[in-house]
Formats: C-alpha cells, sequence, structure tokens
C-alpha cells in the first residue's frame, strides 16, 4: 500500500504519542526509584541515630549500675544490671560500624568511639570490682564523638531530604508535564482524526457530486452509451440508448437480444474488448433502430473497471453516421457534377481562346491591306486632293492602325492566360529601375519627381511582373502629362501576410463611381483623342496578379491623382497554373 502525505503524518503523531508516553513512564519509574532511594538513606540515618541514642543510653545506664554497685556491693540484681548493660555495647557497636560502612568518616570516628568507649568501660569495671575509689567519668570525649557522628548523620539527613523533595517535585512536574504533552497530542491527533473525517466526507460528497454530474452528463449526451459485463449483459445505459433501440433500461438486459446487436462479428469484438482488455475504434456498421429503419452507424469500445463491481466490463459508445453518409454521397455527386462543368468551362474557355487568336490573327492582314491601300490612295491623289478627302483618308488610315494595336494587344491578353507561370526570386528594385529608366528614356523632356520605397525579392514569374511595372508606370507617365513637374510614388507596405505595392501619381485622376470599370477590357475612363491606349493595360495587370494569388485595386480623385494597389503572397510557394 503506498503511503500518502496524510497517513505519514498521521503515523507521526502516533509515534510522538506513544513516545511522549513512553518518556513519561520511564522519567517517572526512574523518579520513582531515586524518591525509594531517598527514603531509603533516610531511614538508614534514622537507624544510625536511633544507634546513637542507643549507645549513649547503654553507656548511662552502665554507669549507673557501675555507681550502684558500690553503694550495694553484694547486689546480685544490679551486678547483673551492669553485666547486661556492658553486653550491649558490641552488637551496638557492630550495628553503627555496619551501617556507616559506605562513609571513611564515620567509620573513623566510630573508630575513635570504640576506644574510649572501651577506655570508660574498664574504668567502670575496675569500679565494680572494688580496685578504684568512685569518681565522676569524663563523658564530655564521648559525648564530643557522639554529637559528631549524629550531627554528620543529621546533615546527611538533611541533605537526603532535600533531595527526595527535589525528586518529588520534579517528578511531580514531569508528571504534570507528560500528562499535558500526552492531552495536547491526544487533542492534536483528535483534531487531525476530524479533519480526515471531514476531508474524507468532503471527498465522499465529491465524489458523489462528480459522479452525479457524469451521470447527468452521461444522460445528457445524444450518443448511445452502454457499459456490458463480460457475458454481453448490460449494467447500464443512458436514456439515447433507450431512445435509439426502443428498449427499457433494464440493468441485466443481454445486449444480443437488443434490437440491432446481432451482428456475430462486433460481438465478437466487444467480448475480445472484455476479455483481452483490447480497444475497439470506429467499427462501421447498420443496425436497425428503434422505427425499424436501418441506420448506419460508427461503435467504439473500451475495457474499464467499475468501482462497484469486479467483473470486468466495457463502455460501448455509438455514433449515428446516417445523415453524414448521405452528405458525403451528396458531396461526392456534386463534386463529380462540378468536376463535369469544370471541364465544360475550361474546353469553353480554351474555344474562346483559339477563336480570339484566330479571330485577331486572321483580321491583322485585312487591316494591313485597308492601311496600306488607304496610303497609296493618299499617293495616288497628290496634289489633287481635296482636305476632306485627305482627312477621310488619314481616318481610314489612324482607324486601321488602332485596330491593329487593340488586335495586338487582344493577342497580349489571350496569352497571359496561356502562359505557363516559371517561378524564381525577382528583385523588385532591380526591374522597376530598370523600367522606369526604359521609359524615361523615351521622355527625355518631362520632367518627373521620383519617390521609390525600398522593394523586397519576391518568388513569382519575372516576365509576368515586367509587365505589371511596366503597365502601371507607363499609365503613370501618360496620365501626368499635363504636371510639370510630374509627381511618382512607388510604394511597399507587409502587414505579415502579404505584400502590397502602389504606384501613385498626380495626374488627372478619375471618379472614383466608374472604378468597377477600370480593370475592364478595352475599358476606358478618357478619351482616346485626349490619351492614348487600348484600355488593356490594368486588365493585364488583375489578370496577371491574380494568377499570383493576388489583388488589385485603385483610388482616386478627379483632377488629383490616382493609386494603384496590389498585392503579393508573402510566403515563397505560389500554386502554378497551366493551361
Amino acid at each position: 500500500m503506498q503511503l500518502t502525505t496524510a497517513n505519514l503524518r498521521f503515523l507521526a503523531l502516533m509515534g510522538s504519542l506513544v513516545l511522549i508516553v513512553f518518556i513519561g513512564y520511564f522519567v517517572r519509574q526512574r523518579v520513582s526509584d531515586e524518591t525509594v532511594d531517598s527514603f531509603r538513606w533516610l531511614e538508614h540515618s534514622q537507624q544510625v541515630r536511633s544507634t546513637l541514642y542507643d549507645l549513649n543510653a547503654a553507656l548511662a545506664e552502665l554507669q549507673a549500675a557501675a555507681y550502684a554497685t558500690r553503694v550495694a556491693p553484694g547486689d546480685d540484681v544490679v551486678r547483673a544490671r551492669y553485666t547486661d548493660a556492658n553486653a550491649r555495647f558490641e552488637p551496638l557497636l557492630g550495628t553503627l560500624r555496619e551501617l556507616t560502612r559506605d562513609n571513611s568518616g564515620q567509620q573513623e570516628r566510630i573508630g575513635f568511639l570504640r576506644a574510649r568507649l572501651d577506655g570508660t568501660i574498664a574504668q567502670l569495671d575496675r569500679l565494680v570490682a572494688g580496685q578504684e575509689s568512685p569518681a565522676p567519668l569524663a563523658r564530655s570525649a564521648i559525648s564530643d564523638i557522639t554529637n559528631d557522628l549524629l550531627a554528620e548523620e543529621n546533615r546527611l539527613a538533611f541533605e537526603r531530604g532535600r533531595q527526595t523533595d527535589q525528586r518529588v517535585s520534579f517528578a511531580r512536574w514531569v508528571t504534570i508535564a507528560t500528562a499535558v504533552a500526552q492531552l495536547l497530542l491526544l487533542g492534536i491527533v483528535l483534531w487531525f482524526a476530524e479533519r480526515q473525517t471531514l476531508r474524507r466526507i468532503d471527498a465522499e460528497a465529491g465524489t458523489r457530486s462528480a459522479v452525479g454530474r457524469a451521470r447527468l452528463i452521461v444522460e445528457s449526451v445524444r450518443e448511445p452509451i452502454a457499459v456490458v459485463d463480460h457475458e454481453l449483459a448490460l449494467l447500464q445505459t443512458n436514456q439515447a440508448f433507450g431512445a435509439f433501440y426502443g428498449i427499457d433500461r433494464t440493468d441485466g438486459t443481454a445486449l444480443p437480444s437488443v434490437p440491432g446487436w446481432r451482428d456475430a462479428a462486433l460481438l465478437q469484438r466487444l467480448r475480445d474488448v472484455i476479455g483481452q482488455r483490447r480497444e475497439l475504434w470506429d467499427f462501421e456498421t447498420e443496425q436497425e433502430d428503434a422505427g425499424g429503419s436501418r441506420r448506419r452507424v460508427i461503435v467504439n469500445a473500451r475495457a474499464i473497471d467499475l468501482p462497484d463491481n469486479p467483473r470486468p466490463a466495457a463502455l460501448v459508445t455509438v455514433s449515428d453516421i446516417t445523415a453524414r453518409k448521405r452528405s458525403e454521397e451528396q458531396v461526392l455527386e456534386l463534386n463529380r457534377q462540378l468536376s463535369g462543368k469544370i471541364e465544360q468551362v475550361t474546353e469553353v474557355n480554351r474555344e474562346l481562346e483559339a477563336f480570339s487568336y484566330s479571330v485577331s490573327h486572321d483580321l491583322r492582314a485585312p487591316l494591313r491591306h485597308i492601311a496600306g491601300f488607304a496610303e497609296k490612295l493618299r499617293g495616288q491623289l497628290g496634289d489633287e486632293r481635296d482636305e476632306k478627302l485627305a482627312h477621310y483618308c488619314s481616318v481610314i488610315a489612324d482607324s486601321a492602325r488602332r485596330m491593329s494595336a487593340l488586335i495586338e494587344d487582344l493577342l497580349a491578353y489571350s496569352r497571359l492566360g496561356r502562359h505557363a507561370l516559371r517561378m524564381q526570386p525577382v528583385d523588385l528594385q532591380s526591374l522597376v529601375e530598370e523600367v522606369r529608366s526604359t521609359l524615361m528614356s523615351a521622355a527625355e523632356n518631362r520632367r518627373v519627381q521620383w519617390r521609390i520605397a525600398p522593394l523586397p525579392v519576391v518568388v513569382a514569374d519575372a516576365t509576368m511582373l515586367r509587365l505589371v511595372w511596366q503597365n502601371l508606370l507607363e499609365n503613370a507617365l501618360k496620365y501626368t502629362a499635363g504636371r510639370d513637374p510630374a509627381h511618382i510614388e512607388i510604394g511597399f507596405r507587409d502587414d505579415g501576410e502579404a505584400r502590397e505595392f502602389w504606384v501613385r501619381d498626380d495626374g488627372v485622376g478619375f471618379d472614383m463611381k466608374y472604378v468597377d470599370k477600370l480593370f475592364g477590357v478595352f475599358q476606358r475612363l478618357h478619351k482616346a483623342s485626349e490619351f492614348e491606349g487600348t484600355g488593356i493595360g490594368l486588365a493585364s495587370v488583375r489578370r496577371i496578379v491574380a494568377r499570383h494569388e493576388g489583388r488589385a485595386w485603385a483610388e482616386g480623385e478627379s483632377g488629383k491623382g490616382a493609386t494603384i494597389h496590389f498585392t503579393l503572397p508573402r510566403h515563397e510557394t505560389i500554386r502554378e497554373e497551366r493551361t
């Protein structure tokens, strides 16, 4: 079993409680033993003092009996009294010596006492025998020794009594401290147990709440969900399962008895999921729903362990993909139809391009004839022609040349759609400078102030980009012919997703309500007599930019100039179109 932090903390508290109890018991036992020892020493001191008192009493009795024998020399009772008193000295001295054998000072005093007693007893024996006349005995020396013995024993008794009192007091405080520590630890243990109980209650409440939420979520899921055991008996289902298959949600129902679950392969897969702890992913099959309709479904299953059931089980989910399958079939059919339409449109565009090329090519020869014969007619008439006839010849020749230019531009425009993109790095700074120099060499008498921003290197078709810049700069020079000096700006901005370029001039500009016509084929906002051109330039710009996956637009104001914008993708991989 893995120990958690809470379990370790509880074990530490219990260990501390046991340690406190053991230490308290050990200290109390130790103090108790020392107290008993102190009382024993007190009793020992009392025995020494009692023996000394008995010794003094025996000495007084011996002296009294000795003097009594002088008064009544022949009295046997008095002599017997003297003999008994004399016999008491030896046992008392032996007892006293035994009691003080651990005290060298007392032993020395007892030795002195024995010598003095021996002298006194010898004197008394001579008195009793009549060999010496009665005289007062010098008891002061013996009393001094016994008093020293008593004083030492009293000192020892006092010291031992004081130690005994200290030990008793220490034992009392140790007992109180141990009791307080035990009560404190017991309170901590009770508090910890209460907190653990509250946590367990909160955890159980949280678990019940989570289970309730999980059940609510499972019930609210629109997909059928079921839990089956190793015998494929239903342990639990949600409302969607019962509604989809038209059964009551009764635990213990065999899954093979449910309509739509009679596929032997699917049932075997479910048994393998439970028995071999496998998973079943996206098993597609057809099942019959509660209304008897055939539905296309995907079945998923995985083995699970239930907390309240030791038997192995599996969680089974069913997803109805009938509508999705129908949508996929419709999309496939629409894609097929769209592919056919695309092929038709591609074929029409190819035919239109071939037709425009053929018509343009076939029209150039007649136009050359018209222009040539107009010139011959004017030469034949010579000086005889009048002004009206000369004007007619000029109009015929100019119209033929203009028609030829329109056809050339139309051919170039049609080739833009057939030309395959050849993507390569293009240095726009060098390209723009080259185009500007070429155009300015043909307009040496013009004063133009150019402002060109630093331009990046892009991945594009160099030939087509050259045509874009040539058309834009040529238009800027053309429509600023009335300005001296003219101002033309070439700008660049990178917004992170695309690179934006623009050409701004201060020429005649245009009215923004006609901006939609600006990029149309052969669409012009100014008269041909004012500004020459065919109306193909900006249409070609938009088509080239569109093939590079960019866009083009214009801004302008009459009399104040125009700005033509276009963008190129910032990434370096552009889809190459092929015709």
